[in-house]
């Protein structure tokens, strides 16, 4: 377990007030209003120490940067926008993993992406 210093405070503050999974970068934005000095590689080297402390959770999407979320959240999906490259939190799982599956086959796990436009850029579409 790492100290708790104003940085990684405002790290945590950051991912916590998200909402979503974010992106090194995204964080860093966050963070950098309580600590304008903050650096990026400063919040890379956090976020991967929460991982591995099990504060944040991985998200590892295909062909993307890797993300982070709060590590107790349920069983759920993600959206990406491909317009502005944000990611999203989808609650629950419709996905009857059990369903077609060949005799013998055992799941242990499963990812769901979804990909669109999130609402705000849905709205500027039109």
């Amino acid at each position: 377990m790492q100290r708790n210093t104003a940085q990684r405070e405002a790290i945590r503050d950051a991912f916590a007030d998200a909402g979503r999974p974010l992106s090194v970068d995204e964080a860093h934005e966050i963070a950098q209003k309580t600590l304008p000095s903050l650096g990026v590689a400063t919040v890379y080297r956090a976020a991967n120490a929460l991982a591995d402390d099990g504060w944040l959770a991985r998200v590892e999407l295909p062909g993307e940067p890797m993300r982070y979320e709060l590590a107790d959240l349920e069983h759920h999906h993600h959206f990406h926008c491909t317009k502005c490259d944000r990611v999203f939190d989808v609650d629950g799982c419709g996905l009857d993993h059990h369903a077609h599956l060949p005799d013998g086959f055992v799941v242990e796990s499963h990812e769901v992406v979804l990909y669109g436009h999130c609402c705000d850029c849905s709205r500027k579409r039109r």
